[in-house]
């Protein structure tokens, strides 16, 4: 969607186009005002009549002359239906109502909610008038969003009323599901199923082939409160979408429940669904544990046997260390993964040359994961260690040294951004403008003499070099920032 800026240029170029008979510009220009949401089309007309200083957006009412509004492409009068110059919107809804175009339908809908009554009569009548199916694919998405408003908001009902007389409740409600504009297509399914046009079967036949999240939420509760249980377990135990997967077993009994389908959700990929697996599992007399260690330690996938380990670790059950080295070393991505994910609470000074070389390795996400357990173990590291990552080339991996310094947090956290302050990379030295100075503590000797070093070159403002400085204990670098600072005033 264009920001206001953009979208009072385009009106205006539309404008120009009006005045100088620009097909080109207006055919594109049509195109744009049939294509947007209802949403945005009514942004689109705030814009216009917007007040500025500098102008309409559409250009002084004097442009808009009888011939120019006699023109036969739509979209010359659907502009001047935005303009907020009432006289000007008059004529050109006039002149809408003799045009049965795509864009004059949407036009003459947006116009019913006008705050000058004649103007607002008129698009009323023509839009009560224009009663296709077809008129009401692109008219109801703009009197919905009206109806959510104030003037105007009796119209949908009426409209609506005038629609089923004419094509039928069923008819005119399965139109609008089908609507590609969201927030109709929602609410017409929602009338549909508490209207009763719509049931549990077609609940059933709808969910698998359901995209909007909104709607698939609404069938997997009707399938939920009103199927049997065979049918829930057919349909949403086996369904794309984790919610339906946890409210099947969150619905069904243990002795509703065929094993077979708790023991595959054991190794499902949601965290809820497995906790609710488990418990029916233990309901049915039965050990999660055992499926997870045998799963464990099968020829399943990595991604099968990455599950069981977690799986392993949310039952409480312990994992060797061996165990856990062996999956950081594994050459499959999910298994070093868990196995980065296991290490966080039990690493030691051994697997320090193991971690950092997963800093350094191809795969983000493992790097990120090895950065975490380093962050979580600082007691087994020192800076120095990530001295070769911060020379290097990459500059990914010069970010994800620094990143892992700045976590150590206190002084350490300020030294590692006024280290990146003099990364070769801009883009890079730009993420080290954000320092929170530590409160209540100095820097070590060491620490002191590195802030020295850094502040000295550090492409910061004298002010902040003095703050930091005099946050840091040092009087004497202090003292001559400020210095500086008084001989340039």
């Amino acid at each position: 969607m264009l920001n206001p800026p953009q979208i009072r240029n385009r009106l205006g170029g539309s404008a120009a186009a009006a005045w100088r008979g620009d097909r080109l510009v207006l055919d594109e220009t049509a195109s744009w005002l049939t294509s947007v949401t209802a949403r945005e089309l009514l942004r689109i007309d705030h814009d216009a009549r917007r007040f500025r200083y500098e102008g309409p957006a559409l250009g002084e009412p004097e442009k808009w002359t009888s011939e120019v509004l006699a023109s036969p492409v739509p979209v010359v009068a659907v502009l001047a239906s935005m303009h907020p110059n009432g006289y000007v919107r008059e004529r050109a809804v006039r002149s809408l109502v003799t045009s049965p175009d795509a864009v004059s339908d949407r036009a003459l809908a947006v116009r019913v909610s006008d705050h000058v009554r004649v103007i607002r009569e008129v698009a009323v009548r023509e839009v009560l008038r224009r009663r296709t199916l077809d008129n009401a694919e692109r008219v109801v998405p703009v009197l919905h969003r009206i109806e959510q408003r104030g003037r105007g908001f009796e119209v949908l009902a009426l409209y609506l009323r005038a629609l089923i007389t004419e094509h039928g409740e069923a008819n005119v409600w399965a139109r609008l599901r089908s609507s590609a504009d969201h927030d109709l297509r929602r609410a017409a399914f929602r009338h549909s199923f508490d209207s009763g046009l719509l049931g549990l079967p077609d609940a059933v036949v709808l969910l698998p082939g359901e995209r909007d999240q909104v709607v698939r939420r609404r069938l997997i509760e009707i399938i939920a409160d009103s199927a049997a249980p065979d049918i829930i377990a057919k349909v949403l135990l086996r369904d794309r979408s984790a919610e339906s997967r946890t409210l099947a077993l969150v619905k069904l009994s243990a002795a509703q429940l065929d094993p077979a389908d708790v023991e595959r959700l054991l190794l499902d990929s949601s965290v809820l669904t497995r906790l609710w697996a488990r418990r029916r599992w233990q309901e049915m007399g039965r050990d999660p544990a055992v499926v997870y260690a045998t799963s464990a330690r099968s020829t399943a996938t990595p991604i099968v046997r990455a599950r069981a380990h977690i799986g392993l670790a949310e039952t409480g059950t312990a994992i060797e260390r061996r165990e856990v080295v062996a999956l950081v070393r594994s050459t499959e991505l999910p298994l070093r993964k868990v196995g980065l994910s296991l290490l966080r609470s039990r690493a030691t000074e051994e697997d320090i040359p193991l971690l950092l070389r997963s800093v350094a390795g191809d795969h983000s996400r493992v790097a990120r994961l090895a950065g975490e357990v380093l962050i979580d173990n600082p007691r087994l590291w020192t800076v120095a260690e990530l001295a070769p990552f911060k020379a290097a080339e990459d500059p990914e991996l010069r970010r994800r040294a620094w990143w892992i310094h700045r976590r150590r947090g206190g002084w350490e956290a300020v030294i590692a951004d006024l280290e990146l302050l003099h990364d070769s990379d801009p883009r890079l030295a730009g993420s080290g403008r954000q320092r929170d100075l530590p409160m209540y503590s100095r820097p070590t000797a060491t620490q002191q003499r590195r802030i020295t070093e850094l502040l000295s070159t550090a492409p910061i403002e004298r002010r902040q070099r003095h703050f930091i400085a005099f946050a840091a204990g040092l009087p004497d670098l202090a003292g001559e920032s400020e210095k500086d600072h008084a001989q340039s005033g």
